[in-house]
């Protein structure tokens, strides 16, 4: 462990603090795609990561998403994806604080990854986390060549009132490759395409026996190749507790300017009051939600209903669910290139307003399976699709349309023994549309299997299997093409050589199937990344 003087801790919070830097907040990612991952993905158990949460100090493993050159495994055509079911999730196990892991694969793939942060003290928790992930094999695009590069900085005091600060810095680089093939004299230096990514984030958070309160404040700068977005967005939840109910205010707002050709600057604010309390054996949320919304050419208040209602059906082991509500996604320069890495410059940026509603239960019926079934609905205006321009590069653009969505969505659970699980998801999906042929780059089904085991201590074994239905796709010239479905299979293995020494190995991609992720954009082939990790 590294012991590092408070007066350190000191100078890191002041300094993150005092930053001056601009950008676009998104909601950050929370929604949960169900979908096993494709891209490398360090076996999912070992290592600690260390960035804490506000109200549980301490470190928890880490989540890997090495997502390049493609940000979801999924198709990100599942633009609005259902939360898991899972009622239980697995509890991650916690080895080591400061780590280091190394690795490398048969692109020239190189990975770098860690984690330094002090001894958790009562109070204070400070540190730094380190990645590098890259692919380079050769000067052919086609290979779907990327890298990825983060810094990440923190620092957290607890003392009744928590503040936590962050300093976050990402320079990922990919490269069109979608243009056709009498058209290859392109270099790599001509079809770059580099993101960077810088935020700085503040979170003060107090809870009391009567109240809670939690404000954070985000600054972000974003910007690719002739494109730079400054956002800055607070956000502030109130809670009051009323005997054995409470009160929320949730209040929000979004700054966003655009500087390409010409600016584009956008505002909104959301105003959400809800009043959560039980009748009977029902548990009930009701408020009103409310989102406004100001830029060059609209002013418009959108103003719905929020409600929800919960129930145990068998106590403590069967719920039903119903809820319904209106919201307005706040899309912007960096959300949509999270979602497809190959959007050119001429990007519309529409802002879906979605009504939802869905009902479902899920439960344990015994110690070994626990099963979820879910059924949504969603009356989207202004959805918007990725098509593909008409260019050299066939890099995207985005159209508009509404959009009617019918999703109904499973999961099933094993555990087996304590040693081995498995999982079985599936999403069907219907669309209606009103002036476009089809819901473009969207699935209409996808399933994933996910299965693990482990040998004693020492070996951890994770294998699974995707795929999707074929999808439509189109360009600015109506040019309409079928993208083949996805079948995709992956193997994780982790062999637990010490108690602070550990190998891994991935194998991704088995069947070597270079699918279409994006119309013209396809995967990596058979791809592994093998390397050792261990603690400091």
């Amino acid at each position: 462990m590294i012991n590092i003087n408070k007066f350190y801790l000191l100078v890191i919070i002041i300094t993150m603090l005092c930053i001056e830097s601009y950008g676009q907040i998104t909601d950050g990612d929370t929604n949960v795609v169900i979908t096993t991952r494709y891209q490398p993905d360090v076996i999912e158990t070992s290592k600690i990561e260390i960035t804490p949460k506000l109200n549980e100090p301490k470190v928890n493993s880490p989540k890997y998403d090495y997502n390049f050159p493609s940000i979801s495994y999924s198709p990100k055509s599942v633009y609005t994806p259902i939360d898991p079911i899972f009622l239980k999730p697995e509890k991650e196990k916690l080895l080591f604080d400061n780590y280091i892991e190394i690795g490398g694969g048969n692109y020239l793939t190189s990975y770098l990854n860690a984690s330094i942060h002090n001894t958790q003290d009562k109070h204070n928790s400070y540190g730094v986390n380190l990645l590098h992930h890259a692919s380079n094999n050769s000067d052919n695009p086609d290979n779907a060549l990327f890298s990825r590069n983060k810094i990440n900085v923190y620092g957290l005091r607890e003392k009744g009132d928590d503040l936590y600060t962050e300093l976050d810095y990402n320079r990922n680089v990919i490269h069109y490759f979608g243009y056709s093939d009498e058209k290859k004299e392109q270099s790599l230096e001509d079809i770059n395409q580099i993101y960077n990514d810088i935020s700085a984030k503040a979170i003060w958070s107090k809870n009391k026996k009567r109240y809670t309160n939690q404000a954070s404040f985000n600054i972000n700068l974003f910007d690719k190749l002739g494109e730079n977005e400054n956002t800055i967005h607070f956000l502030n939840t109130y809670g009051q507790k009323i005997k054995s109910n409470e009160f929320l205010i949730d209040f929000g707002s979004t700054y966003t300017q655009l500087i390409e050709e010409a600016d584009y600057n956008r505002f909104f604010i959301n105003f959400k009051p809800h009043y959560k309390f039980r009748y009977k054996k029902v548990f009930i949320d009701l408020g009103v939600n409310t989102n406004y919304f100001l830029d060059s050419n609209t002013n418009q208040i959108y103003i719905a209903p929020y409600g929800m209602l919960e129930t145990d059906i068998i106590p403590k082991k069967i719920r039903a669910y119903l809820s319904g509500s209106g919201d307005l996604k706040q899309n912007t320069l960096r959300s949509l290139s999270y979602e497809n890495l190959f959007l050119g410059n001429n990007t519309i940026y529409s802002n879906p307003y979605v009504w939802t509603f869905n009902a479902g239960m899920n439960g344990t019926f015994n110690k070994i399976v626990q099963l979820g079934i879910d059924i949504k609905h969603e009356l989207i205006e202004d959805q918007y699709f990725f098509v593909n321009d008409t260019n050299d590069l066939q890099n995207f653009v985005t159209i508009s349309d509404d959009l009617n969505r019918t999703t109904l969505s499973g999961e099933l659970k094993v555990d087996l023994n304590k040693k081995t699980t498995f999982n079985l998801i599936g999403n069907y999906y219907s669309y209606s549309t009103v002036k476009e042929k089809e819901a473009w780059h969207m699935p209409n089904y996808d399933i994933s299997v996910i299965a693990k085991t482990h040998i004693g201590n020492k070996i951890y074994l994770t294998g699974s299997y995707f795929m999707t239905s074929t999808r439509e796709a189109i360009n600015l010239r109506n040019t309409q093409n079928t993208l083949d479905g996805i079948n995709d299979i992956n193997l994780a293995f982790q062999y637990r050589y010490k108690t602070n020494i550990s190998g891994f190995l991935n194998i991704n991609n088995i069947l070597n199937k270079r699918y279409e992720m994006w119309n013209n954009y396809r995967s990596q082939g058979l791809n592994i990344l093998a390397g050792i990790s261990f603690s400091l």
